[in-house]
This record gives structure tokens, C-alpha cells and sequence, in this order.
């Protein structure tokens, strides 16, 4: 009787142990298919309050989503009241006729996140990791050489990871054959290691091949220093374009088939623009002068409204083509 009573109690609890242990498995897989869930769906912007302050655009129906806990909301149109009274939020040398030149149109649903420790602006895309599009202006200051050392870090963006963005890890580009390509280079914040350290953060990375990273992009954007020295402030506007059905990296991330860069500046009182256009290509021919392209041609290529804040006859002008010989001395 005991020998049927020990036998029973063995099956018993090799029985529950065979259980245990498909539970286990099951809830693993489970919390695995969720993670991939998570990585690979967008997730919807939070909600802003709609008032002028917090970047309402033009006949918008709702103002769009900025997240940045830590800095003042990006701000909209300057009204008759304001005349006369400098922004109170706006970094120095970014204000114009109707608001920071830089900043391109997006609509309410978009995740838009200031960096004010980096002076730049992005658009966060959830489902490639990365940004759409960073916008900053770049001063003859910011262009010299500056104290900052370029360290390397690259790490998830602090406000990506406090929202609950699905984000890169720097560990997804290893093996991957991509470069961590810059959208804000970081020689262009370096006058302190504080804002340098924040050109590192992966949502202002994206997977270009080395061909492009370390060839005519590289070039363009030490002549794009260059003009700064010489015109003073730059408004810039650059980005992979994330258009649906994209290659990814094995971790998600999304790899841009073509790369842009839209440049704006004011010369006495006149507006000069140009834009480029680079294939993610393992080969090019020429160089970044081969790539120019109008704002016009750039916008109908991307559909980003880059240049809005500028008074329509002007915006048209400046847009409609650019000047070989004001940028290129031709």
C-alpha cells in the first residue's frame, strides 16, 4: 500500500513539474511576441494642451504633441501683442517673421521632441526608432572648433525612454554593416560637452551605409560649417526619409533609402535655400554638389513642408529654386 502511495505521489509531482515548466515556457513566449508587439507598432502621441504657446500650427484643428517634461513649449505665431517683445522661449537667433525658421510643419498626432541641452528639435518615429526629421540652426559660434570632446556615447534618448518609445540600442548596429549616422552632427555642438553628448542620443541616428556616411554627406555637412562661418545662421531641416515598407536591421530599425538636408539663410534682406538628396547607396559618383537639389523639388520629393513660417510670396521665391552662384560661387 505505502509502495502504491509513493508511486502515485512521484506521478503527481512529475506531473505538476511537466506543467510548471510549460507554464513557464508559454508565459516567456508570450512576453516575447508583446515585446515585438511593442517594438515594431507606433504608439500614440500623449495629448497637449491646446494653447498658442504650445505650438499650434496654422489652420491646424488641434496643436501638435511636444514632449519635453524639462523645456518650454515650442512656440507658435507671434501675435499683435507681441510685437516688439522678444519670444520667451525660442533660442537666441532662431525667431523670424512668424516663428522658428527651422521648424518645418507637422501635424498634431506627431511626436515632436526639443532638446534643449542639444538645441535641436525632432520628429520621433515609433515604428523605424528613429527620427523623421531634426531641425536646428547653426550659427558661425557653433561652426568653430569648440571645447567638447567627441566621446561616442551613443545612447537612448532620455525622452524617447520617459515616454515609452520603443527605441535603438547602439548594439543594434553591430554586424549590421550600417554606420551610426548623425542627422545633428556633432561637430555642430561643440561648444560644450553637455550639448555635444546629445548629438550621440539614437533618435538622432539613423543606419546609413559608409559610402554615404563617410563620403559626400561628410562633405556636405563640413561645407555646410563653412557657409555658417561666412552667412552667420543657417536654419537646417535634415532626416532619412521613413516611407512605409522600408528594410530594417535585424533589431527593427528602419534603413532610409535616401537621405535630405534643406538649408536656409538670410543674406541683407533677401532669403536664400538649397536642398540635397542622397541615395543610401554603396557607391557615389561626384560630389555633394551633385546632390543639390531646390526646396520645391526636395518638399514634393519628402512631402515635409519645410520653410512655412516664412511669408508666402517670399517662401515661394526662395523655394522655387536655389542659386548656384550664392551657395557655390558659380
Amino acid at each position: 500500500m505505502d509502495n502504491r502511495t509513493n508511486d502515485i505521489s512521484r506521478r503527481e509531482r512529475h506531473r505538476n513539474r511537466l506543467i510548471g515548466t510549460a507554464l513557464f515556457v508559454l508565459l516567456v513566449l508570450a512576453c516575447r511576441l508583446y515585446y515585438e508587439y511593442c517594438m515594431h507598432h507606433p504608439l500614440a502621441a500623449p495629448s497637449a494642451p491646446a494653447t498658442e504657446a504650445s505650438g499650434t500650427q496654422p489652420d491646424a484643428d488641434e496643436p501638435p504633441a511636444v514632449s519635453d517634461r524639462s523645456a518650454d513649449p515650442i512656440p507658435g505665431k507671434r501675435t499683435p501683442d507681441d510685437e516688439g517683445a522678444p519670444p520667451s522661449s525660442t533660442i537666441p537667433g532662431t525667431w523670424s517673421v512668424t516663428g522658428p525658421l527651422e521648424l518645418p510643419a507637422f501635424d498634431s498626432a506627431d511626436i515632436v521632441i526639443k532638446n534643449t541641452q542639444g538645441r535641436y528639435t525632432l520628429r520621433y518615429d515609433t515604428a523605424y526608432r528613429q527620427a523623421a526629421w531634426v531641425a536646428y540652426t547653426l550659427t558661425g559660434e557653433d561652426a568653430a572648433p569648440g571645447r567638447a570632446k567627441r566621446r561616442d556615447r551613443f545612447v537612448p534618448d532620455p525622452a524617447v525612454v520617459r515616454e515609452g518609445y520603443p527605441t535603438a540600442f547602439t548594439s543594434d548596429y553591430k554586424g549590421s554593416g550600417y554606420d551610426r549616422g548623425h542627422l545633428c552632427p556633432s561637430a555642430d555642438r561643440s561648444r560644450s560637452q553637455e550639448e555635444n553628448d546629445c548629438t550621440f542620443y539614437l533618435s538622432n541616428i539613423s543606419p546609413q551605409t559608409p559610402a554615404l556616411n563617410r563620403g559626400p554627406w561628410k562633405a556636405l555637412e563640413e561645407q555646410v560649417r563653412r557657409w555658417a562661418v561666412r552667412h552667420d545662421t543657417l536654419y537646417i531641416v535634415t532626416g532619412g526619409l521613413l516611407a512605409p515598407g522600408l528594410e530594417r536591421l535585424s533589431s527593427g530599425i528602419g534603413i532610409p533609402e535616401y537621405f535630405y538636408k534643406a538649408i536656409l539663410t538670410k543674406e541683407e534682406d533677401a532669403f536664400e535655400a538649397i536642398g540635397f538628396l542622397f541615395p543610401n547607396a554603396t557607391r557615389f559618383e561626384g560630389d555633394y554638389v551633385d546632390y543639390a537639389v531646390s526646396i520645391d523639388s526636395l518638399q514634393t520629393f519628402t512631402r515635409i513642408d519645410f520653410y512655412h513660417h516664412l511669408p508666402d510670396p517670399v517662401e515661394y521665391e526662395t523655394e522655387k529654386a536655389y542659386s548656384s552662384r550664392f551657395w557655390f560661387g558659380e
